[in-house]
């Protein structure tokens, strides 16, 4: 903290021969502090405003705000620039969030109604590792046969009926592997996204408690303090007045 002394002003004044001097019970000690405003007064001179009606902002709030929705908590510590940089990240991270999802909705519906169309596929009560498997061999006994060798007896499909498949051309599975990696993918890229939303969030907090105390700072940045006191006897003064820079 730097302090620079702007003015230091010592008075000090007793009775002239022939002036009675003023007597009081108590000396008097008047100390408060001021913050150092720009505004100009009808005089010309810079005005000084109570401590207590500088507004200050609540660190936690900002925080609380910015976690609800980012760049709410800077918009609060009257740092718009930054507001409108995490509102912004935000709305651009949900469009690119509901756009990977949506296109990985199309790209599955588009691959399974491949699969009921060219391998006979019945849809209801598939899981996603089905369809892997239905993308990987061209019918279910090739995919048994398989399983069989490998002892995998977890993922051997002992009900046919059920889980049949037969494509009629390696062009169309090929076709199908194709757009069931794609819907794979733009899911993956959603979740992805998703993780940045909450980061987003997070960081736009942290940066909320810093941006109110950047605000409380710039508030406080002036301080004039203005002390005067005397003994009620030869009724001296004595004035401070001190500006800090912080």
């Amino acid at each position: 903290m730097k302090i620079i002394f702007l003015l230091f002003a010592v008075t000090f004044s007793s009775c002239l021969a022939g002036t009675p001097l003023r007597r009081t019970d108590q000396p008097f000690i008047d100390a408060a502090p001021y913050v150092f405003m720009p505004a100009q007064d009808l005089s010309g001179s810079d005005s000084l405003l109570p401590l207590s009606q500088v507004a200050l902002k609540n660190k936690g709030k900002a925080m609380f705000m910015s976690l609800l929705i980012p760049g709410l908590g800077q918009r609060y510590a009257e740092a718009d620039g930054k507001a409108a940089v995490f509102f912004g990240i935000e709305i651009g991270l949900w469009l690119t969030y509901c756009g990977f999802t949506a296109h990985g909705d199309w790209r599955e519906n588009d691959y399974k109604n491949l699969a009921a169309a060219h391998a006979n596929v019945n849809l209801e009560g598939k899981n996603h590792t089905y369809f892997i498997d239905v993308g990987n061999f061209d019918d279910i006994y090739e995919h048994n046969e398989y399983r069989l060798r490998q002892r995998d007896w977890a993922n051997y499909y002992q009900d046919v009926d059920f889980w049949y498949w037969n494509w009629s051309s390696r062009a169309y599975r090929d076709k199908f592997d194709e757009l069931r990696i794609a819907s794979d993918t733009a899911d993956n890229r959603a979740k992805f996204v998703l993780g940045a939303i909450v980061a987003n969030h997070i960081i736009s907090a942290i940066d909320a408690v810093w941006s109110v105390y950047q605000h409380d700072k710039k508030q406080l940045s002036n301080i004039d303090w203005d002390v005067r006191f005397g003994d009620g006897h030869f009724h001296p003064t004595f004035n401070l007045h001190v500006i800090a820079h912080f």
